[in-house]
């Protein structure tokens, strides 16, 4: 037998509320668990799907149980005890089981088991029970159909006792008993009375007669009532089973026929609902589904507007930065332009007063040329006196020698002083040409600072309306900025509430999902082959149950008649 370990001394007890129901091929493979069953167990559905039954199974449990088990199944009847199984992380839990066969056409496709939460009582008694079987010192008791029976004589002595126990058919075979012996005391009574010894003999006869009518009849009777009951129990086991599927013989008469009737109606309410309810979680789980996915996608559309928006803020940081250092040159380029028209004008001045200075000079040079003139002139008519006194010194003789001189010297003098004057009158003109083109220079550089003290106000002019269009960008760039913040913190909190929608729908998805493998227990004939596929995948099958061993010593679980004929429902 499979042993699951480690173990731990740790019990998780259900709820009564809690019903833990799943399904397994006839290989004993699970086909489904209810989410109780899978939230009991500590495993995921995928865990379970497909795998034997006994992973759940516990080292405690008795192999002897799990043998009454499979014995009792394959035989096409219910079986109803105490297991203790083992949780993922060790951990272990007491439940009521109910397995019974599934029928679809008459053949068994499977098998189904309901564990619902045991008493205290029943967990000692169980557990004393299978600690001796563990022991080999139940002695003359063993498990039959989940119930702790008695072996050997203590059996002879139960069967016995059967007429007296608390069951129907036991009630109606005391019923059919107590009459004959009526009857028979009766016939006793009349037969010791004085009967005629001729007609004794008839009336033996008649009495035997009665008595073996009347057992037949109570016999008769008992099957008829008994037989349809248990049937009406199988087909009520089915449908707690969830098998909605069930043939059920509707043409029984009388009260019993009513019995059937309704547990057909029964069914096939139950079956409606069932399917409404199965579509209705399927259209559930594909709308969430739908939702999911667009919301995934508004997720994924979010998060690449909030990264764009991230960039945006960003790149409009960096041009903002940008911007302000523009303001900052423009306003600086400004100042320096207003330094530059300032020296230009100061250059413009110096020119100016170097145009006027120029023209001074022309000016006083003009005049220089004028005396220049008159020397020369004078220097010409002092040349001329000497030649005159040289011929008049000439017409003297000697007398006019010394004056003849003098006039040559003169001459020389004057033509010295007139020779001078033309050099000087030369340099002079050459000084005037180059005063005027000078003055032409210095007028034309004049009229070039007052264009370029022009350009320097325009220049001025233009670097403050950029300086305060440079303003007005970085300001309205703060705006931007301000709005790309406000934009980005919805954008975030659009995301975060995309999130937490997302958890929503996954959640409802989980819901229906959760709704849908629920109703899967009932079979519709529409979700008989929901984990075929899980069956297909894997080929583990159980371990064949091994023969049956004898049993020791005492011990016993008590598990009363009508507790079973509850699970068996």
């Amino acid at each position: 037998m499979r042993k699951n370990y480690p173990v731990y001394d740790v019990e998780t007890k259900l709820r009564p509320d809690q019903y833990l129901i799943s399904k397994t091929d006839k290989k004993g493979r699970i086909t489904y668990a209810n989410p109780a069953f899978i939230e009991i167990s500590g495993y995921t559905r995928e865990e379970l799907i497909g795998q034997p039954h006994n992973l759940i199974r516990h080292p405690d449990m008795p192999p002897e149980a799990f043998q009454d088990l499979w014995d009792t199944l394959h035989a096409r009847k219910p079986w109803l005890g105490l297991v203790k199984n083992r949780r993922k992380d060790g951990g272990y839990y007491w439940v009521l089981a109910n397995a019974a066969p599934i029928y679809e056409d008459g053949e068994v496709t499977g098998y189904a088991s309901v564990r619902i939460k045991p008493t205290e009582d029943q967990v000692a008694a169980a557990q004393e029970f299978y600690e001796q079987i563990n022991a080999g010192q139940a002695r003359g008791y063993t498990v039959k159909a989940g119930q702790r029976v008695r072996t050997g004589w203590r059996r002879i002595v139960d069967l016995l006792a059967l007429p007296f126990s608390n069951t129907l058919r036991a009630g109606m075979l005391r019923m059919a008993t107590l009459t004959t012996a009526t009857i028979a005391a009766a016939s006793w009574f009349a037969l010791t009375g004085g009967m005629p010894d001729a007609y004794r003999w008839w009336a033996l006869g008649g009495i035997a007669a009665a008595t073996i009518a009347g057992l037949a009849y109570g016999w008769v009777i008992a099957q008829r009532v008994v037989k349809p009951l248990e049937g009406a129990a199988r087909i009520a086991r089915q449908i707690a089973a969830g098998n909605l599927l069930i043939d059920i013989d509707a043409d029984q008469r009388g009260e019993v026929g009513n019995l059937y009737f309704y547990l057909d109606m029964m069914r096939k309410s139950l079956l409606g609902i069932a399917t409404d309810v199965h579509n209705g979680a399927y259209a559930t789980a594909n709308t969430a589904q739908v939702l999911e996915t667009s919301n995934t996608n508004l997720s994924a559309r979010t998060e690449d507007q909030a990264a764009s928006l991230q960039e945006t803020a960003a790149s409009m940081e960096q041009l903002t930065v940008t911007v302000k250092q523009n303001a900052d040159n423009a306003n600086l380029a400004s100042q320096l332009a207003d330094a530059s028209m300032q020296t230009a004008q100061r250059g413009g001045a110096v020119v100016h007063d170097v145009v006027a200075t120029m023209h001074g000079i022309h000016e006083s040079s003009r005049k220089i040329g004028d005396i220049v003139s008159l020397i020369e002139e004078i220097a010409f008519q002092t040349n001329i006196l000497a030649l005159n006194a040289a011929v008049e010194s000439a017409r003297a003789g000697e007398a006019g020698k010394g004056f003849a001189v003098v006039a040559g010297e003169v001459r020389s003098l004057a033509q010295k002083s007139s020779t001078a004057a033309k050099e000087i009158k030369d340099l002079i003109n050459v000084s005037v040409d180059r005063m005027a083109i000078g003055s032409e220079q210095a007028a034309r550089a004049g009229k070039t600072m007052e264009e370029i003290v022009e350009s320097v106000r325009k220049v001025t002019d233009i670097m403050a309306e950029i300086s305060t269009a440079s303003a007005e960008q970085s300001s309205g760039l703060d705006q931007i900025n301000q709005a790309i913040a406000q934009m980005d913190s919805v954008t975030h909190q659009n995301a975060a509430l995309v999130q937490d929608l997302g958890h929503t729908v996954r959640a409802l998805g989980d819901e229906a999902e959760n709704l849908r493998l629920s109703i899967d227990v009932l079979n519709t004939g529409r979700n008989r082959f929901a984990h075929a596929s899980a069956e297909a995948a894997t080929d583990m099958a159980l371990p064949a149950p091994k023969a049956r061993t004898g049993l020791a010593a005492g011990g016993r679980v008590r598990l009363i008649a009508a507790e079973r004929e509850v699970m068996s429902v």
